[in-house]
């Protein structure tokens, strides 16, 4: 059964265009048509399977190696990995996007400071990611109560399709240490929308990425360069803290646990990198 056409809340709608600047509602109404209806859901994902992620594909397909694809649920959830890049999740959905029959919708909450205010934001957003960049994430004075509406978003998401994944950085921003295994403490984000949404968490690592996109293509071209490791985890558990009422220290607590079984992922890459270096 198909979801319903159209799951964008309109009372929240409006009080965003309300509180959006005149040069952020364009590139929103835009993310909100193409990612809160099924007509336009579909031509985002149809442009990134058919335009966006062959491209990327050609470039990393031969390094990429995918572990724990047994791990993926049959139903909506919820993507949690490292940031180390801003093509982190790029690398890991053409890594398991072959396994779905039908095309995934995928939602990648972002800063709103680039995508949705500048027209160049805007217009990467749509070339590489067929606008699933959304919605955006606010870190002004509008933040409080706009996140919450994305946090609401991205629950209504997730309950609209099973095919809905929602990507997320629990770490909210790159880690810019130069070893792979260290990272930054978790923000509550995706502790909220788990916590919603009751959707469950896949944990996942990724290394292998240089920082610099060309970097990446032009290893595609070279000899002896590390592969680009992908780990999904089993979903963490999140029972009790489910059946807990919301609030601050519940959402932290569910970030901690997500944060946790990235590390343990990263400690899976960390042994298997070292005998790929003997």
């Amino acid at each position: 059964m198909n979801p319903p056409k159209i799951i964008r809340n309109e009372e929240n709608h409006r009080a965003i265009m309300a509180a959006l600047k005149p040069n952020e509602r364009l590139p929103y109404l835009l993310g909100s048509r193409l990612n809160e209806t099924l007509w336009g859901k579909r031509t985002g994902m149809l442009w990134t399977r058919i335009g966006a992620r062959p491209v990327l594909n050609q470039i990393i397909c031969d390094r990429l190696q995918l572990r724990g694809e047994e791990n993926l649920p049959t139903r909506s959830f919820i993507l949690a990995a490292n940031h180390r890049t801003w093509f982190d999740l790029y690398a890991i959905t053409i890594a398991f996007w072959p396994l779905y029959e039908d095309v995934p919708f995928l939602y990648c909450p972002v800063r709103s400071n680039y995508y949705y205010e500048r027209p160049l934001g805007a217009v990467l957003n749509m070339a590489v990611a067929g606008y699933a960049m959304y919605p955006p994430i606010f870190r002004d004075d509008r933040g409080p109560a706009l996140n919450r509406l994305a946090v609401e978003s991205c629950t209504r998401l997730l309950n609209w399709s099973p095919r809905t994944i929602i990507g997320i950085h629990p770490e909210g921003t790159r880690s810019t240490s130069d070893s792979p295994y260290e990272f930054l403490p978790p923000k509550s984000g995706v502790g909220y929308i788990a916590h919603d949404s009751k959707a469950p968490v896949i944990p996942a690592f990724v290394a292998g990425l240089p920082r610099q996109f060309g970097r990446v293509a032009r290893d595609r071209f070279r000899k002896g360069v590390e592969p680009i490791r992908v780990w999904l985890g089993a979903p963490v558990d999140m029972g009790d803290l489910y059946d807990a009422p919301a609030g601050r220290e519940v959402a932290h607590e569910i970030a901690e646990r997500t944060m946790a079984g990235v590390r343990a992922l990263g400690e899976l890459d960390r042994a298997y990198m070292e005998t790929w270096r003997a």
